[in-house]
């Protein structure tokens, strides 16, 4: 038994795109960009040569101006190389190479490249076995590092950001969750999102020996720092694993500025995040909220917010019930009996045996006659 396919009649051809470029470059670039390096690629791939950037404009129907532009972009992003030609004349028809990116993923992240000083290159604790960048990263913890620092960001990271990333957990000995934290601390609290900003602070926190929450906590509690109370909280709740939304940092900065309420006050009330199954901050919000309203500012003052049980719940005396059946007349007259005492019951029963007698004109006989 053989296997055939189907031969095309007529060959419409195909024009394949690496994933690379649909997950890492292509979100992040203007939507005309996009056009501009598809329908370049596939001049590349047919090899069509009479094809030029005026052609790409007058296809797409965009000005020259903006098929240039795309181009300095992509050239920027390391994905491309631009090529001049001899003619002086003719600066807008350069040649346009374009990058195999799996082979600049190899590179640039599976492969450690020192771009520093000779020093750096010399030194072999900061190079990375490409097998060991293999297996960060594919690791669980650098996986949900990279989410989250994607989240911070509000976009995908590039790949010379991912691999910037990977090469200082290797050179600076960091923990991905430290890591975390680095870009929280720089892009939540202090409102940079440079690299350059974001390793130096990465640097520093190694030199003091920062290796874990614990010792992030006391650097920074040391230099007066905020963020240690973002750190404290978030280690309170168990969100070791997650970082700050900026929502949620306004939300804290308004217990401690607004509402003026200490650390230890609002760790006192993260106590009940054990009562829900999902904690979040909307619920100790509203906690805090109260106890603003209520003017509670120091542990003492919960001490008001228990409730003493009123006096009559406090020594609750149970009566034996009645009988509850029901009532006859025998019943009653027992009742009526128990009003009267026993000289006057005495007396009724005399007055009704003389008034039997009077009806039988009898009368009773005095004691003394016999």
């Amino acid at each position: 038994m053989n296997f055939i396919l189907q031969e095309m009649k007529i060959d419409l051809g195909e024009t394949p795109i690496e994933n690379i470029f649909i997950t890492d470059y292509m979100p992040t670039a203007d939507g005309t960009y996009v056009k501009v390096y598809l329908l370049g690629y596939k001049y590349a791939k047919d090899k069509q040569n009479k094809f030029n950037n005026e052609t790409i404009a007058k296809n797409l129907k965009i000005p020259l101006s903006d098929v240039l532009g795309a181009w300095s972009y992509w050239e920027n992003e390391g994905v491309i190389i631009k090529h001049k030609n001899n003619d002086e004349y003719d600066e807008y028809n350069y040649l346009v190479e374009f990058i195999n990116l799996k082979q600049l993923y190899i590179d640039k992240v599976y492969k450690y490249i020192a771009n520093s000083s000779e020093k750096d290159k010399s030194d072999k604790s900061n190079y990375v076995q490409p097998d060991e960048l293999i297996s960060l990263s594919r690791n669980e913890e650098n996986i949900k590092m990279m989410e989250e620092i994607e989240k911070m960001i509000g976009m995908p990271l590039k790949i010379r950001e991912k691999q910037k990333i990977i090469s200082w957990i290797n050179q600076y000995k960091m923990k991905p969750e430290i890591m975390t934290q680095a870009f929280s601390y720089c892009i939540n609290n202090k409102k940079v999102r440079n690299f350059k900003y974001i390793e130096s602070v990465v640097a520093a926190w190694c030199d003091e020996g920062v290796c874990d929450i614990d010792t992030m906590m006391s650097y920074l509690e040391k230099r007066n720092d905020r963020f240690s109370i973002y750190s404290r909280i978030s280690k309170a709740l168990g969100f070791n694993n997650r970082t700050w939304t900026e929502a949620e940092i306004k939300t804290i900065d308004k217990w401690m500025d607004d509402w003026n309420f200490t650390i230890e006050m609002i760790l006192k009330c993260l106590e009940n995040s054990t009562k829900i199954s999902n904690p979040n901050l909307n619920y100790f919000d509203k906690i805090l909220e109260e106890w603003y309203k209520k003017g509670y500012k120091i542990l003492e003052d919960l001490q008001k917010d228990k409730k003493e049980k009123p006096e009559s719940q406090k020594s609750v005396k149970y009566k034996v019930k009645e009988d509850t059946k029901p009532k006859n007349k025998f019943h009653n007259f027992e009742q009526k009996i128990k009003n009267y005492s026993e000289e006057e019951l005495e007396q009724m029963v005399r007055k009704r045996f003389e008034n039997k007698l009077d009806n039988l004109g009898l009368s009773i006989p005095d004691k003394g006659d016999k």
